[in-house]
């Protein structure tokens, strides 16, 4: 699998997607009860790693955007999962 960087492109996964904390920022949820149908799209802005688990800090092209896997409040980055 390719290393994810710096200045990628990126989207939640149907696994972030499916997440309780991150349901409601899926493209699914946005376009039936939200009537937006741009999709979610963000750039890496900053890896860091810890203990072997890489965090994924992300600023996203919409202003209703989750801060991190848990929404918009608790953590304010992602897994690759994600």
């Amino acid at each position: 699998m390719k290393p994810m960087k710096v200045g990628d492109l990126v989207a939640l996964s149907s696994y972030g997607e499916n997440l309780e904390a991150l349901y409601r920022y899926s493209d699914f949820y946005r376009s039936r009860y939200r009537d937006d149908n741009t999709p979610l799209r963000g750039i890496i802005v900053k890896v860091d790693e810890s203990w072997g688990i890489q965090r994924y800090y992300i600023k996203w092209m919409k202003s209703h955007a989750p801060e991190g896997r848990d929404g918009y409040y608790g953590s304010a980055f992602f897994l690759r999962k994600d």
